[in-house]
């Protein structure tokens, strides 16, 4: 059995280099011979045994290494197997002074016989450094050493390749690249190619006029990458628009020649690179920024085509027509009727309100605490398996809904809100905004509210005017609502007792202004802190909102809804992001503020430094963040009117001449 399967060894392996196993059978270039003859002065030397008595520390990987063969005036032949790790032991060296003078004897008298072989192990498959050559040679000293004098084998060592460098990449010419399959005629792409290039030369040049900061002029590009981005964007249209090539291309070139210094400066803010060539850090969170190429008089005249007609949004909640005296006295006469029972806003319990306070015990609304979550419900991850459905927890306190034992906050009293238009008018009725001369024709503003429970329901007790799209201060005033309060909402208001009781009281005539107070943190003492000042109801707050306004006037906000109908106010101009990002489900369910902000500008707002005890919205910031929205799409909606062929003329927005 043993005899045939070394007879294998003579064929050539059919799998051939590609061969993986660990001791083939068949033959291979790289192996070891079994059989090494030398001949020397006409005598023959023995075969060394088989390579796999040699090979038993062999990895799988085939290594290639050259047979070491004596010099023809040696006695004798041995083949040696160096290692780059190990340096020969005085054991080794005295085995091989015995197999040395046991293999010369035999060779003197001209007898045959086999040689002790020498085995250690393969040379690392780690490339050699100058170390491991250092300690191969030092093994090959101490076995010369060892061994006759006249004896000089050959060493094979592996040589450490030298490090391949980067071919520099040659300078592109202005001339379309090769591709499998060409959407056009070289001819036609190279006429393409030069005019697209003529419009990229044009826009960087009118970037490098205005080009004065630091900032401005990493965005510059040079001639070498001027050819390098036509050749990217013309071979990108070329294989993923194969088809409309043509029109591609064309449409890029017509775009690139009516597009602004403005739009260029914001295409290569988002294509900018830092000087190694790396994004970057954390660039895909820094907050983007919006470019409209438009002057704030043009922005604010455009805005006016994002406003939303009240009468389509009455199911959704906004006021369109003022309620009638008859509608209101059935809404006070109802909830007299009921005895003023409310069901409570947080944990849907019924309890009753006392408006006024309860004569024998002053209690403002009954049934005890109530116990709630406060955070809104999210779906977590999905359990082990295919079937199992993710759970649905609380974000305050990260419990299951469906494991829940009432909740995680307790608060001292219930709470309700309404939304019935003639039950809002009982209290205070709504009003259209009247005409203002005094206000400027090309105002717009950002408008936000926070409101707070009472016994009269969800009131205002902050209200926020924002210039647009600058985002300065109009208007920032506490109001004192017209029923006891229940619970500020501080969680979300923002608004603290603290506020409320130690703000200056304003008077019609006084400064609304808020007031800067030197900072109460130790660590920052040159910070001013602004206190409010405390409008004494919501009639006078709307009547400063009404002297800053008028109808023509564009108010923009987030879910301008609530605010109007905590103002009480029917105004015709309004821009509600709600309605301009709208849910992919549509409404009532609506995208938040915050994630709209943090997915389209990549700006955090409402942040907490301590869930446990948040400090509640700013209404000034929020009022800013729905400004920039709006911006962001009046850039969006010009970039789409420019496209259709609309255009600036004598500083006004005209529509294409056909």
């Amino acid at each position: 059995m043993a005899n045939s399967l070394a007879a294998l060894k003579s064929l050539p392996c059919p799998a051939g280099d590609k061969c993986t196993a660990f001791q083939c059978l068949f033959k291979h270039d790289t192996d070891i011979d079994s059989a090494v003859t030398v001949v020397s002065s006409g005598q023959v030397v023995a075969p060394t045994p088989a390579a796999s008595d040699l090979t038993q520390d062999l990895p799988r990987k085939r290594v290639k290494l050259d047979s070491v063969r004596a010099a023809p005036s040696q006695q004798s032949a041995t083949r040696q197997i160096e290692s780059e790790q190990t340096t020969p032991e005085r054991p080794q060296i005295k085995r091989q002074k015995v197999a040395m003078s046991s293999r010369d004897e035999p060779a003197r008298s001209g007898k045959i016989e086999s040689p002790l072989p020498v085995v250690r192990k393969l040379p690392s498959l780690v490339k050699g450094t100058g170390q491991s050559q250092s300690s191969s040679s030092q093994a090959q000293d101490s076995r010369s050493n060892s061994t006759s004098p006249s004896t000089t084998p050959a060493r094979t060592i592996a040589k450490p390749k030298a490090p391949t460098k980067a071919i520099p990449k040659k300078p592109e010419v202005l001339n379309p690249r090769l591709l499998k399959s060409s959407p056009a005629q070289h001819d036609t792409r190279l006429k393409l190619v030069k005019a697209l290039h003529e419009q990229y030369v044009r826009l960087n040049s009118e970037l490098k006029k205005d080009a004065r900061d630091d900032a401005s002029k990493k965005l510059l590009l040079s001639e070498q990458e001027l050819i390098v981005k036509t050749l990217d964007d013309e071979q990108e249209m070329a294989i993923k628009k194969y088809k409309i090539y043509g029109n591609a291309i064309r449409n890029r070139i017509l775009a690139c020649k009516r597009m602004t210094a403005a739009k260029w400066k914001e295409e290569r803010l988002e294509a900018t690179k830092d000087t190694d060539g790396q994004e970057t850090e954390d660039a895909s969170s820094a907050p983007k920024v919006i470019v409209t190429g438009l002057t704030t008089a043009q922005e604010i005249d455009f805005l006016h085509r994002l406003v939303s007609p009240l009468e389509g949004l009455t199911d959704f909640g906004y006021v369109a027509s003022i309620p009638s005296d008859e509608d209101i006295q059935k809404a006070r006469e109802s909830v007299t009727a009921s005895g003023n029972v409310e069901v409570c806003d947080r944990c849907t319990r019924r309890f009753q309100v006392f408006p006024g306070r309860r004569e024998e015990d002053g209690a403002l609304a009954s049934n005890g605490t109530c116990t709630f979550h406060p955070g809104k419900t999210y779906f977590g991850e999905r359990g082990p398996g295919k079937l199992s459905k993710p759970s649905k927890k609380y974000r305050c306190c990260h419990l299951n809904v469906d494991d829940d034992s009432g909740g995680c906050t307790t608060a001292p009293t219930h709470v309700f809100k309404t939304t019935d238009p003639n039950r809002l008018a009982s209290l205070l009725n709504f009003a259209e905004t009247p005409p203002n001369p005094q206000v400027p024709a090309d105002r717009a503003v950002g408008f936000d509210c926070e409101m707070g429970f009472t016994t009269y329901g969800l009131e205002l007790i902050r209200m926020t005017l924002v210039s647009w799209p600058d985002g300065e201060k109009l208007l920032d005033v506490l109001v004192q609502p017209y029923g006891e309060i229940l619970d500020l909402n501080t969680r979300y208001s923002g608004v603290t007792p603290e506020d409320m009781v130690m703000a200056e009281r304003w008077k019609r005539g006084d400064d609304h202004k808020p007031t800067s107070t030197p900072s109460t943190d130790s660590t920052k003492p040159s910070e001013q802190k602004e206190k409010l000042k405390l409008v004494p109801s919501p009639q006078a707050a709307r009547d400063l909102l009404f002297s800053m306004i008028s109808p023509d006037t564009p108010l923009i906000g987030h879910g301008l809804e609530n605010d109007l109908n905590s103002v009480r106010i029917i105004h015709p101009t309004c821009v509600d992001t709600v309605l301009l990002y709208p849910h992919r489900r549509g409404l009532p369910i609506r995208n938040g503020l915050r994630m709209l902000m943090d997915t389209l500008l990549n700006r955090k707002i409402q942040r907490e430094t301590d869930d446990d005890q948040p400090e509640g919205h700013d209404s000034a910031e929020d009022a800013r963040a729905a400004g920039e929205l709006a911006r962001l799409k009046v850039r969006d909606e010009w970039c789409d009117l420019m496209w259709k062929g609309w255009a600036i003329k004598d500083g006004e927005i005209v529509p294409p001449e056909f």
